[in-house]
Protein backbone atom coordinates (compact mmCIF):
# COMPACT_ATOMS: atom_id res chain seq x y z
CA UNK A 1 0.00 0.00 0.00
CA UNK A 2 1.34 3.43 -0.92
CA UNK A 3 1.31 5.77 2.06
CA UNK A 4 4.30 7.98 1.16
CA UNK A 5 5.06 9.04 -2.41
CA UNK A 6 8.08 10.85 -3.86
CA UNK A 7 7.26 12.78 -7.04
CA UNK A 8 9.94 14.06 -9.43
CA UNK A 9 8.98 16.88 -11.80
CA UNK A 10 10.75 19.63 -13.72
CA UNK A 11 8.39 22.17 -12.17
CA UNK A 12 5.69 22.38 -9.55
CA UNK A 13 3.03 25.09 -9.73
CA UNK A 14 2.63 27.81 -7.13
CA UNK A 15 0.24 30.69 -6.61
CA UNK A 16 2.77 32.93 -8.35
CA UNK A 17 3.25 30.65 -11.35
CA UNK A 18 0.68 27.99 -12.38
CA UNK A 19 3.05 26.36 -14.91
CA UNK A 20 2.68 22.55 -14.81
CA UNK A 21 -0.78 22.94 -13.26
CA UNK A 22 -1.62 19.41 -14.41
CA UNK A 23 1.14 18.02 -12.19
CA UNK A 24 -0.11 20.04 -9.25
CA UNK A 25 -3.68 18.86 -9.76
CA UNK A 26 -2.65 15.20 -9.79
CA UNK A 27 -0.35 15.47 -6.77
CA UNK A 28 -3.05 17.33 -4.83
CA UNK A 29 -5.48 14.53 -5.65
CA UNK A 30 -2.90 12.02 -4.33
CA UNK A 31 -2.56 14.11 -1.17
CA UNK A 32 -6.31 14.45 -0.72
CA UNK A 33 -6.60 10.67 -0.86
CA UNK A 34 -4.40 10.44 2.26
CA UNK A 35 -0.99 9.87 0.67
CA UNK A 36 1.97 11.79 2.12
CA UNK A 37 3.37 13.59 -0.94
CA UNK A 38 6.92 14.91 -1.37
CA UNK A 39 7.84 16.67 -4.63
CA UNK A 40 11.44 17.22 -5.77
CA UNK A 41 11.85 19.77 -8.56
CA UNK A 42 15.49 20.76 -9.20
CA UNK A 43 16.08 24.33 -10.33
CA UNK A 44 18.96 25.69 -12.44
CA UNK A 45 21.24 28.06 -10.54
CA UNK A 46 20.56 30.94 -12.90
CA UNK A 47 16.80 30.46 -13.18
CA UNK A 48 15.17 33.57 -11.72
CA UNK A 49 11.50 32.97 -12.45
CA UNK A 50 11.16 29.70 -10.54
CA UNK A 51 10.18 30.08 -6.86
CA UNK A 52 13.19 27.97 -5.89
CA UNK A 53 12.51 27.35 -2.26
CA UNK A 54 11.51 24.45 -0.13
CA UNK A 55 7.92 25.06 0.82
CA UNK A 56 4.58 23.56 1.69
CA UNK A 57 1.60 23.80 -0.62
CA UNK A 58 -1.88 23.06 0.67
CA UNK A 59 -4.80 21.64 -1.25
CA UNK A 60 -8.26 23.19 -1.02
CA UNK A 61 -9.10 20.38 1.39
CA UNK A 62 -6.11 21.20 3.60
CA UNK A 63 -3.78 18.34 2.68
CA UNK A 64 -0.08 19.20 2.67
CA UNK A 65 2.28 18.76 -0.28
CA UNK A 66 5.95 19.29 0.56
CA UNK A 67 8.01 20.75 -2.29
CA UNK A 68 11.82 20.77 -2.45
CA UNK A 69 13.76 22.86 -4.96
CA UNK A 70 17.45 21.93 -4.88
CA UNK A 71 19.76 23.88 -7.18
CA UNK A 72 21.57 22.26 -10.10
CA UNK A 73 23.63 23.14 -13.17
CA UNK A 74 22.14 23.01 -16.66
CA UNK A 75 24.38 23.03 -19.70
CA UNK A 76 23.43 23.98 -23.28
CA UNK A 77 22.84 20.81 -25.26
CA UNK A 78 25.80 20.00 -27.44
CA UNK A 79 27.50 16.99 -28.93
CA UNK A 80 31.25 17.59 -28.92
CA UNK A 81 33.07 14.59 -30.27
CA UNK A 82 32.02 11.75 -28.01
CA UNK A 83 30.72 14.10 -25.31
CA UNK A 84 26.98 14.60 -24.90
CA UNK A 85 26.64 17.67 -22.65
CA UNK A 86 23.19 16.55 -21.55
CA UNK A 87 24.99 13.94 -19.45
CA UNK A 88 26.61 16.75 -17.48
CA UNK A 89 23.19 18.26 -16.85
CA UNK A 90 21.83 14.85 -15.88
CA UNK A 91 24.63 14.28 -13.38
CA UNK A 92 24.06 17.65 -11.72
CA UNK A 93 20.28 17.22 -11.62
CA UNK A 94 20.52 13.74 -10.16
CA UNK A 95 22.94 14.83 -7.47
CA UNK A 96 20.54 17.64 -6.51
CA UNK A 97 17.59 15.23 -6.43
CA UNK A 98 19.55 12.67 -4.44
CA UNK A 99 20.57 15.26 -1.82
CA UNK A 100 16.97 16.41 -1.42
CA UNK A 101 15.70 12.85 -1.19
CA UNK A 102 18.20 11.88 1.52
CA UNK A 103 17.75 15.12 3.49
CA UNK A 104 14.00 15.64 3.31
CA UNK A 105 12.24 12.48 2.15
CA UNK A 106 14.40 9.76 3.65
CA UNK A 107 12.19 6.91 2.54
CA UNK A 108 9.05 6.32 0.50
CA UNK A 109 6.81 3.59 -0.82
CA UNK A 110 7.17 4.56 -4.50
CA UNK A 111 8.69 7.12 -6.86
CA UNK A 112 6.52 8.77 -9.51
CA UNK A 113 7.98 10.97 -12.27
CA UNK A 114 6.76 13.17 -15.12
CA UNK A 115 8.37 12.89 -18.59
CA UNK A 116 11.57 11.20 -19.70
CA UNK A 117 14.19 13.94 -19.96
CA UNK A 118 12.82 16.10 -17.16
CA UNK A 119 12.37 13.48 -14.47
CA UNK A 120 12.08 9.90 -15.71
CA UNK A 121 15.81 9.36 -16.09
CA UNK A 122 16.42 10.55 -12.52
CA UNK A 123 13.56 8.50 -11.13
CA UNK A 124 15.13 5.39 -12.63
CA UNK A 125 18.46 6.33 -11.06
CA UNK A 126 16.87 7.04 -7.68
CA UNK A 127 14.78 3.89 -7.72
CA UNK A 128 17.80 1.78 -8.59
CA UNK A 129 20.02 3.30 -5.90
CA UNK A 130 17.43 3.19 -3.12
CA UNK A 131 15.59 0.09 -4.33
CA UNK A 132 12.18 1.66 -4.59
CA UNK A 133 9.28 0.85 -6.94
CA UNK A 134 9.54 3.44 -9.71
CA UNK A 135 6.99 4.75 -12.21
CA UNK A 136 7.09 7.23 -15.06
CA UNK A 137 4.29 9.23 -16.65
CA UNK A 138 4.66 9.94 -20.36
CA UNK A 139 2.80 12.92 -21.81
CA UNK A 140 5.22 14.19 -24.44
CA UNK A 141 3.85 15.33 -27.78
CA UNK A 142 6.61 13.34 -29.52
CA UNK A 143 8.88 10.92 -27.68
CA UNK A 144 11.51 10.92 -30.39
CA UNK A 145 12.20 14.62 -29.77
CA UNK A 146 13.60 13.64 -26.37
CA UNK A 147 16.02 11.14 -27.90
CA UNK A 148 19.05 13.37 -27.24
CA UNK A 149 18.31 12.93 -23.55
CA UNK A 150 17.36 9.29 -23.30
CA UNK A 151 19.77 7.80 -25.86
CA UNK A 152 22.64 7.52 -23.35
CA UNK A 153 20.27 6.00 -20.80
CA UNK A 154 18.37 3.43 -22.85
CA UNK A 155 19.50 0.49 -20.73
CA UNK A 156 18.56 2.30 -17.54
CA UNK A 157 15.12 3.22 -18.91
CA UNK A 158 14.39 -0.23 -20.28
CA UNK A 159 14.94 -1.84 -16.89
CA UNK A 160 14.30 1.02 -14.48
CA UNK A 161 10.52 1.07 -14.05
CA UNK A 162 7.85 -1.02 -12.44
CA UNK A 163 5.27 0.58 -14.70
CA UNK A 164 4.55 3.36 -17.19
CA UNK A 165 1.58 5.73 -17.20
CA UNK A 166 0.75 6.86 -20.75
CA UNK A 167 -1.72 9.70 -21.25
CA UNK A 168 -2.98 8.36 -24.58
CA UNK A 169 -3.19 5.14 -26.56
CA UNK A 170 -0.90 6.43 -29.36
CA UNK A 171 1.73 7.31 -26.76
CA UNK A 172 1.58 3.79 -25.37
CA UNK A 173 2.04 2.41 -28.88
CA UNK A 174 4.96 4.76 -29.56
CA UNK A 175 6.64 3.73 -26.31
CA UNK A 176 6.48 0.09 -27.38
CA UNK A 177 7.59 0.87 -30.93
CA UNK A 178 10.65 2.77 -29.75
CA UNK A 179 11.53 0.10 -27.21
CA UNK A 180 11.88 2.68 -24.44
CA UNK A 181 11.05 0.15 -21.76
CA UNK A 182 11.28 -3.62 -21.68
CA UNK A 183 8.54 -5.76 -23.16
CA UNK A 184 7.69 -6.89 -19.62
CA UNK A 185 7.16 -3.38 -18.25
CA UNK A 186 3.43 -2.72 -17.77
CA UNK A 187 2.09 0.31 -19.63
CA UNK A 188 -1.41 1.55 -18.92
CA UNK A 189 -3.32 4.45 -20.45
CA UNK A 190 -4.74 7.06 -18.09
CA UNK A 191 -5.88 10.14 -20.07
CA UNK A 192 -5.37 13.51 -18.43
CA UNK A 193 -8.13 14.71 -16.15
CA UNK A 194 -9.26 17.80 -14.27
CA UNK A 195 -10.94 18.94 -11.09
CA UNK A 196 -14.61 18.89 -12.06
CA UNK A 197 -15.50 21.07 -9.07
CA UNK A 198 -13.33 23.85 -10.55
CA UNK A 199 -13.75 23.24 -14.27
CA UNK A 200 -17.49 23.39 -14.77
CA UNK A 201 -19.92 25.64 -16.66
CA UNK A 202 -20.39 29.06 -15.04
CA UNK A 203 -23.09 31.66 -15.57
CA UNK A 204 -22.70 32.61 -19.23
CA UNK A 205 -24.37 36.00 -19.00
CA UNK A 206 -22.19 37.01 -16.05
CA UNK A 207 -19.03 35.76 -17.78
CA UNK A 208 -19.90 37.78 -20.89
CA UNK A 209 -20.69 40.93 -18.96
CA UNK A 210 -17.29 40.75 -17.29
CA UNK A 211 -15.63 40.84 -20.73
CA UNK A 212 -17.99 43.37 -22.28
CA UNK A 213 -19.50 40.80 -24.62
CA UNK A 214 -23.08 40.64 -25.88
CA UNK A 215 -24.35 38.41 -28.67
CA UNK A 216 -21.11 37.93 -30.63
CA UNK A 217 -19.87 34.49 -31.62
CA UNK A 218 -16.89 33.90 -29.29
CA UNK A 219 -14.07 31.43 -29.86
CA UNK A 220 -12.03 30.30 -26.85
CA UNK A 221 -8.41 29.12 -26.96
CA UNK A 222 -6.08 27.98 -24.15
CA UNK A 223 -2.47 27.05 -24.83
CA UNK A 224 0.92 28.26 -25.91
CA UNK A 225 1.00 31.01 -28.51
CA UNK A 226 3.09 28.75 -30.72
CA UNK A 227 2.92 27.14 -34.13
CA UNK A 228 2.41 23.62 -32.78
CA UNK A 229 -0.84 24.71 -31.12
CA UNK A 230 -2.11 26.24 -34.37
CA UNK A 231 -2.25 29.71 -32.82
CA UNK A 232 -1.49 31.61 -36.01
CA UNK A 233 -3.90 29.52 -38.09
CA UNK A 234 -6.73 30.14 -35.65
CA UNK A 235 -6.08 33.88 -35.57
CA UNK A 236 -6.18 34.14 -39.36
CA UNK A 237 -9.51 32.34 -39.49
CA UNK A 238 -11.07 34.52 -36.80
CA UNK A 239 -9.73 37.70 -38.43
CA UNK A 240 -11.69 36.89 -41.60
CA UNK A 241 -14.91 37.18 -39.57
CA UNK A 242 -14.90 40.69 -38.06
CA UNK A 243 -18.09 40.05 -36.09
CA UNK A 244 -16.42 37.21 -34.16
CA UNK A 245 -14.51 37.65 -30.89
CA UNK A 246 -11.69 35.62 -29.39
CA UNK A 247 -10.61 34.71 -25.86
CA UNK A 248 -6.94 33.71 -26.11
CA UNK A 249 -5.55 32.41 -22.82
CA UNK A 250 -1.84 31.67 -22.68
CA UNK A 251 1.52 33.07 -23.60
CA UNK A 252 4.32 32.62 -26.12
CA UNK A 253 6.46 34.45 -28.62
CA UNK A 254 6.76 31.96 -31.46
CA UNK A 255 3.53 33.12 -33.10
CA UNK A 256 2.84 36.88 -32.93
CA UNK A 257 -0.54 38.28 -31.97
CA UNK A 258 -2.07 39.37 -35.29
CA UNK A 259 -5.76 39.52 -34.36
CA UNK A 260 -7.19 43.07 -34.53
CA UNK A 261 -7.84 44.64 -31.10
CA UNK A 262 -11.53 44.94 -31.96
CA UNK A 263 -11.76 41.13 -31.92
CA UNK A 264 -9.76 40.54 -28.77
CA UNK A 265 -12.22 39.85 -25.96
CA UNK A 266 -9.25 38.77 -23.84
CA UNK A 267 -5.60 37.93 -24.49
CA UNK A 268 -3.08 36.80 -21.89
CA UNK A 269 -2.54 34.59 -18.87
CA UNK A 270 -4.89 34.03 -15.96
CA UNK A 271 -4.70 31.93 -12.81
CA UNK A 272 -5.47 28.32 -13.63
CA UNK A 273 -8.56 28.21 -11.42
CA UNK A 274 -9.93 31.32 -13.16
CA UNK A 275 -9.87 29.80 -16.67
CA UNK A 276 -13.47 28.45 -16.39
CA UNK A 277 -14.80 31.98 -15.86
CA UNK A 278 -13.30 33.02 -19.18
CA UNK A 279 -14.22 29.86 -21.07
CA UNK A 280 -17.82 30.23 -19.90
CA UNK A 281 -18.05 33.38 -22.02
CA UNK A 282 -17.14 31.42 -25.17
CA UNK A 283 -19.41 29.61 -27.62
CA UNK A 284 -16.81 27.08 -28.73
CA UNK A 285 -13.29 26.01 -27.87
CA UNK A 286 -10.83 25.78 -30.77
CA UNK A 287 -7.36 24.26 -30.65
CA UNK A 288 -6.00 23.21 -34.06
CA UNK A 289 -2.99 21.59 -32.42
CA UNK A 290 -0.51 19.56 -34.45
CA UNK A 291 0.88 17.32 -31.69
CA UNK A 292 -0.02 16.43 -28.11
CA UNK A 293 0.38 13.73 -25.57
CA UNK A 294 -3.10 14.29 -24.18
CA UNK A 295 -4.28 17.89 -24.11
CA UNK A 296 -5.30 19.18 -20.68
CA UNK A 297 -6.88 22.28 -22.23
CA UNK A 298 -9.32 20.12 -24.20
CA UNK A 299 -10.31 18.16 -21.09
CA UNK A 300 -10.92 21.44 -19.26
CA UNK A 301 -12.96 22.86 -22.13
CA UNK A 302 -15.16 19.76 -22.19
CA UNK A 303 -15.70 20.10 -18.45
CA UNK A 304 -16.83 23.69 -19.00
CA UNK A 305 -19.45 22.39 -21.43
CA UNK A 306 -17.90 23.77 -24.62
CA UNK A 307 -18.16 22.28 -28.11
CA UNK A 308 -14.61 21.55 -29.29
CA UNK A 309 -12.97 22.08 -32.67
CA UNK A 310 -9.60 20.39 -32.74
CA UNK A 311 -7.25 18.07 -34.58
CA UNK A 312 -8.29 14.83 -36.28
CA UNK A 313 -4.99 13.21 -35.31
CA UNK A 314 -4.92 10.13 -33.10
CA UNK A 315 -3.77 11.86 -29.91
CA UNK A 316 -7.34 13.17 -29.54
CA UNK A 317 -9.00 9.78 -29.98
CA UNK A 318 -9.19 9.04 -26.24
CA UNK A 319 -10.81 12.42 -25.51
CA UNK A 320 -13.13 13.52 -28.29
CA UNK A 321 -16.26 11.97 -29.75
CA UNK A 322 -18.38 13.00 -32.74
CA UNK A 323 -21.25 14.21 -30.59
CA UNK A 324 -19.19 16.88 -28.80
CA UNK A 325 -16.54 17.92 -31.35
CA UNK A 326 -15.64 18.67 -34.94
CA UNK A 327 -12.18 17.37 -35.84
CA UNK A 328 -10.16 18.74 -38.72
CA UNK A 329 -6.74 18.47 -40.29
CA UNK A 330 -4.79 21.11 -38.30
CA UNK A 331 -2.79 22.02 -41.39
CA UNK A 332 -5.96 22.78 -43.39
CA UNK A 333 -6.97 26.35 -42.57
CA UNK A 334 -10.10 26.19 -44.71
CA UNK A 335 -11.29 23.06 -42.87
CA UNK A 336 -10.88 24.84 -39.55
CA UNK A 337 -12.84 27.78 -40.89
CA UNK A 338 -15.67 25.57 -42.18
CA UNK A 339 -15.99 23.89 -38.79
CA UNK A 340 -16.16 27.18 -36.91
CA UNK A 341 -18.62 28.67 -39.39
CA UNK A 342 -20.81 25.57 -39.05
CA UNK A 343 -21.00 26.01 -35.30
CA UNK A 344 -21.43 29.78 -35.52
CA UNK A 345 -24.50 29.31 -37.70
CA UNK A 346 -26.22 26.62 -35.64
CA UNK A 347 -27.19 27.40 -32.08
CA UNK A 348 -28.94 24.03 -31.86
CA UNK A 349 -25.79 22.16 -32.78
CA UNK A 350 -23.76 24.17 -30.29
CA UNK A 351 -26.28 23.37 -27.56
CA UNK A 352 -26.26 19.66 -28.41
CA UNK A 353 -22.46 19.53 -28.50
CA UNK A 354 -22.23 21.47 -25.23
CA UNK A 355 -24.44 18.97 -23.44
CA UNK A 356 -22.44 16.05 -24.82
CA UNK A 357 -19.14 17.76 -23.93
CA UNK A 358 -20.15 18.14 -20.29
CA UNK A 359 -21.27 14.51 -20.15
CA UNK A 360 -18.04 13.36 -21.77
CA UNK A 361 -15.96 15.29 -19.24
CA UNK A 362 -17.40 13.30 -16.35
CA UNK A 363 -15.09 10.46 -17.47
CA UNK A 364 -12.06 12.64 -16.73
CA UNK A 365 -12.27 13.33 -13.00
CA UNK A 366 -8.86 14.03 -11.42
CA UNK A 367 -9.89 12.13 -8.29
CA UNK A 368 -10.64 8.98 -10.29
CA UNK A 369 -7.45 9.34 -12.30
CA UNK A 370 -5.36 9.64 -9.15
CA UNK A 371 -7.08 6.62 -7.61
CA UNK A 372 -6.57 4.53 -10.75
CA UNK A 373 -2.89 5.47 -10.97
CA UNK A 374 -2.35 4.59 -7.30
CA UNK A 375 -4.05 1.22 -7.86
CA UNK A 376 -1.78 0.66 -10.87
CA UNK A 377 1.33 1.47 -8.81
CA UNK A 378 0.25 -0.77 -5.94
CA UNK A 379 -0.42 -3.68 -8.29
CA UNK A 380 3.03 -3.36 -9.82
CA UNK A 381 5.18 -2.51 -6.79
Amino acid sequence: MIKKLCVLSAFYPSAADPYYAFVGALVEAFADSGIECHVITPVPWFEKAHPAQTREERTVNGAVVKVYCPRCCVYPYRKIGGLNTFKLTARSRYNAIRRAYKRYVGDCDAIYSHFIANAGIYAAMLGKEFRKPTFMALGESALEKSAFAYDPYRSLLRNGFNGIVAVSSPLKEETRRLGLVSEDTPIEVFPNATDLDVFRPRDRAEARRALGLKDEFVVGFVGGFIKRKGFGTLQRVIARHPDWKAILIGKGTEEPLILPPSQQAFVGRVEHAEIPRYLSAADVFALPTHAEGCCNAIVEALACGLPVVSSDRSFNDDLLTDDCSLRVDPTDESALERALVELSESGNKRASFAQAAFARAQNFSIENRAKNIVNFMERNS
